[in-house]
Formats: structure tokens, C-alpha cells, sequence
């Protein structure tokens, strides 16, 4: 009874040390395979410069400038009259500023930052009048 009690014991371990392998069984990665993940990394999309799938418009009239994101569909994404972080209704002074925003916005989208909020430092940093 004790040799039939080790026994069992040995094969529990067996068969634990087992279950704590890795599959391998999974899908190989291939020269594709890890091309594509490393696409889809931000510092890598950086240094190709590759074209985001989103766009942008100006809108408002001078002194009261905003700015709206489509996706690569034309559908429309964000729509921000005024300067965000802000309190108010008051827009960018220039079309430039807001293009400024913009495009800022459309770095954090493609990071995978959604929403991609702005706070005043962001602002500052940007340049951009409030």
C-alpha cells in the first residue's frame, strides 16, 4: 500500500509539472507575423511615418476657430467648437492653433488614447493661446 501511495504521488507530480509548460502548440511566429505586431507600435508607426486613418477639418470663423475628426470613412469622430481643457465657449483665435489641436488629437487616437483629452499644460506646450 505504501509503494502504490508513492507511486501516485510521483505521478501527480508528473503530471502538475506537465500542466505548468507552455503550449507550444501555438501559432508560429513568422517573419509576417512580428512584422505586424511591430506595426502596430507607436514608435515604429513614428518612424515610418505612416498616414493616419483619421483627418480633420477646421471649422468656425476668425477669432472662433474649432476643429472635427473623421475616421478614415468620413464619419465623424469628435467635434470640438472650442478649445478644449478650457472653460467656455471660446475658440482657437487662429486656424492655425486649431490645426495645431488637431493634429495633436489625432497622435493621441493613433497611440490608442481614446478619448484623447487635452489638459492646459498640453496646451502650453503646444503653443496654443487660451
Amino acid at each position: 500500500m505504501k509503494k502504490l501511495s508513492v507511486v501516485f504521488l510521483l505521478f501527480l507530480c508528473a503530471c502538475s509539472v506537465n500542466e505548468s509548460k507552455p503550449n507550444h502548440h501555438s501559432t508560429p511566429k513568422t517573419k509576417a507575423n512580428i512584422e505586424q505586431i511591430q506595426a502596430l507600435k507607436p514608435e515604429k508607426r513614428a518612424q515610418e511615418k505612416t498616414p493616419s486613418a483619421y483627418r480633420f477639418e477646421i471649422i468656425g470663423t476668425s477669432g472662433n476657430f474649432g476643429y472635427q475628426i473623421m475616421d478614415a470613412t468620413g464619419k465623424l469622430i469628435i467635434n470640438q467648437p472650442s478649445i478644449p481643457a478650457i472653460q467656455g465657449n471660446k475658440g482657437f483665435l487662429s486656424e492655425s492653433d486649431a490645426r495645431k489641436a488637431a493634429e495633436f488629437v489625432i497622435q493621441k487616437i493613433d497611440r490608442g488614447v481614446f478619448p484623447p483629452t487635452f489638459s492646459v499644460a498640453e496646451l502650453d506646450s503646444l503653443g496654443l493661446t487660451h
